[in-house]
């Protein structure tokens, strides 16, 4: 049975991790006279990513172990090695590669002849390992980019000159709802704001709790409730703290049923520094609720201003984003 091999981190249960689990799932059931193979960069896969993906992958390999030996990064041709034995042994026809570019070389390098195709949901944005990620990007024969703006990065920074193919994300199957969704402006209780993101500080959640702050000076009885997990979520407990916050902000980490997440809270306020194209505000809108978000990068893409939602336009420097509590570290240079 032919493979179509995909190299892809699964640690955390998010975006483009559900995106594939999703995609895996439906192309399995669609086309069975394919195989769906994990080439696996890193850790252990999510159980809630596994437990989306269910039976559709038919096989798994780590490509920095064989067996229990961890194999050295450096030569890289050990790990393409291993990589191409594995690719051959799965039959593999086509590798995709989600939404990484640095250190992925030795991928490109094992499937020698085998169409190898870049998707790009945002990875593109962050700097570091450039003379490797533009060495990638010369050899990857196809991206798939889930919005123009994803389009424009990977051909003003990165120098891509193949082809490209703009594929905006969808809501995923499991995620839609029955029928349309109504919401009623809440007169007569508290409003509840979500905020569904990865906790990382290209995320501006810091954005969204001073926003909150602000709505209550106004005399506006809201809460916010948090859906996701990161590194800064310790960060955000004590930015709460702070800000006198601490019993009106709810942080739900990993949220598996995120339909129930969008049935309980009233709009959704999205305030990434940087967002290739936002998922999310999709997903809330199809559940019935206005989104507010920064008309950043894709967003505008996903958002449709005074229809679907409120785009705003970002003013503050990143300088003024340290003074709110925000950390820089990470984010884009451009």
């Amino acid at each position: 049975m032919p493979g179509l091999v995909h190299l892809v981190s699964l640690q955390m249960p998010a975006g483009v991790e559900l995106q594939f689990a999703e995609f895996v799932r439906r192309a399995a059931s669609r086309y069975p006279e394919w195989s769906h193979v994990l080439m696996n960069p890193a850790g252990p896969v999510h159980p809630l990513v596994r437990s989306h993906v269910g039976s559709a992958l038919a096989a798994e390999f780590r490509t920095k172990y064989w067996g229990r030996l961890r194999l050295p990064a450096v030569p890289r041709f050990v790990r393409a090695h291993w990589s191409r034995h594995m690719l051959r042994r799965q039959d593999a026809r086509v590798l995709i590669i989600w939404n990484r570019s640095s250190r992925v070389q030795f991928a490109v390098d094992a499937a020698g002849p085998i169409p190898s195709i870049h998707y790009e949901h945002g990875a593109a944005w962050f700097s570091g390992h450039e003379a490797d990620r533009r060495r990638y990007f010369k050899r990857v024969q196809l991206c798939v980019a889930n919005s123009r703006a994803a389009a424009r990065v990977l051909q003003e920074y990165w120098s891509y000159r193949g082809e490209i193919v703009v594929c905006r994300n969808a809501m995923r199957p499991g995620l839609e709802p029955t029928g349309a969704v109504a919401k009623q402006f809440p007169r007569n209780r508290r409003i509840r704001i979500g905020v569904a993101a990865r906790l990382f500080p290209v995320k501006g959640v810091v954005i969204a709790l001073h926003a909150l702050k602000r709505i209550r000076e106004l005399h506006v009885d809201a809460e916010l409730h948090i859906a996701g997990y990161g590194p800064e979520s310790e960060r955000l407990q004590s930015l709460v703290q702070n800000l006198g916050l601490e019993s009106v902000v709810e942080f739900h980490g990993v949220v598996e049923d995120m339909a129930s997440f969008y049935k309980r809270i009233d709009c959704l306020l999205h305030t990434p520094l940087s967002e290739a194209f936002g998922l999310v505000a999709l997903e809330a809108t199809a559940y019935g609720c206005p989104v507010i978000v920064a008309a950043v990068d894709g967003l505008p893409e996903a958002v449709k201003h005074h229809t679907s939602g409120i785009c705003i336009p970002l003013e503050l420097s990143l300088d003024d984003y340290i003074d709110l509590g925000g950390d820089v570290r990470g984010l884009p240079k451009f």
